[in-house]
């Protein structure tokens, strides 16, 4: 009888565990807290994908991480302009001249790379009726290239210079010169991206060879053909935005040589130019050249070469 007893309670015991759970059925309370759950969690995963658009479109905010790394993307890229001018009379006299510029900057960490290039060209013809040939009245250009290194707090910079220039109406074949300086950057306000006002002074020395020969009216010897250069330089540079469509640039620069034969020679260049933005990326410029040569080179032919030229420009200038 025990024994019967006992194989009965096992096989009850087997027939429970074979049988199915029966899931219990929740109640209408906790299928309204389930619910109230799932309908948070789309709410929170929405609001996340509207501030994700929200800063892809406004872009990071100022100060933040995010932000000074796309500063310093938008520092590594090339930025500069192109500009031409053209001055075209005819009637009675014929006369046509065209000037042209170009600047590119690049700066990256503490560095800073300037190339900059202008030129002019210019072509008269004072009587259209004449058989003489047209008479030259500008055959001149300069290029140079600089890369400035920042120390500290962008106050001060250290910079090295190398450029070449020819202009053969007052007697200059070529002039190839070096420099090694300093800049001081004084102000330098921004607001966002535009510069309101930046004041920078350079401080350096110059060294150079320049070749002289006269072209016109007749080509002929210059006396000391070949001059060594050695001169200190005093520059400004100033640019002043009245708005983000009218700015002005002020460039004034002093050179005194030192070395015989030309020592007391002083170069006095200045370059003011205002610039009125017409589009996005095209200006409409007005430009006053001045070149002072204290002891400009003279040719045999006994005509005196005057010691002050003044270019005014009027042109368009596209920038990238």
């Amino acid at each position: 009888m025990f024994l019967s007893l006992a194989l009965s309670a096992v096989l009850a015991q087997s027939d429970a565990a074979a049988a199915p759970t029966v899931p219990v059925e929740m109640s209408a309370a906790d299928r309204s807290a389930a619910a109230a759950e799932k309908a948070a969690a789309a709410a929170q995963l929405a609001a996340e994908a509207a501030m994700r658009i929200a800063d892809a479109v406004a872009g990071p905010l100022p100060g933040t991480a995010a932000a000074a790394a796309a500063a310093d993307k938008k520092k590594d890229v090339w930025i500069g302009n192109v500009g031409v001018g053209l001055t075209f009379i005819t009637g009675n006299s014929q006369t046509l001249t065209v000037t042209g510029s170009a600047a590119a900057d690049r700066k990256w960490e503490k560095w800073a790379l300037g190339i900059r290039a202008n030129g002019a060209y210019g072509l008269a013809n004072p009587d259209t009726n004449a058989t003489a040939n047209s008479s030259i009245t500008a055959r001149r250009a300069v290029g140079t290239v600089r890369l400035d290194r920042t120390l500290g707090d962008s106050f001060a910079a250290l910079f090295g210079l190398v450029g070449s220039e020819f202009d053969h109406m007052k007697n200059i074949e070529s002039r190839s010169i070096g420099e090694l300086g300093a800049g001081l950057t004084f102000f330098n306000k921004k607001e966002g991206d535009l510069e309101k006002f930046y004041l920078r002074l350079d401080l350096a020395m110059r060294a150079g060879y320049e070749t002289r020969f006269q072209y016109f009216p007749e080509p002929a010897t210059v006396t000391d053909y070949g001059i060594v250069i050695l001169a200190p330089r005093a520059a400004i540079t100033l640019r002043w935005s009245f708005s983000k469509d009218v700015r002005i640039t002020e460039e004034l620069e002093f050179v005194p040589f030192l070395l015989a034969p030309t020592l007391g020679r002083l170069l006095i260049n200045n370059n003011t130019k205002l610039s009125a933005r017409l589009t996005e990326n095209l200006s409409l410029n007005t430009a006053v050249l001045v070149n002072f040569d204290s002891m400009p080179p003279q040719g045999a032919d006994g005509l005196t070469r005057k010691e002050t030229d003044v270019a005014l420009t009027v042109g368009l200038e596209a920038n990238f």
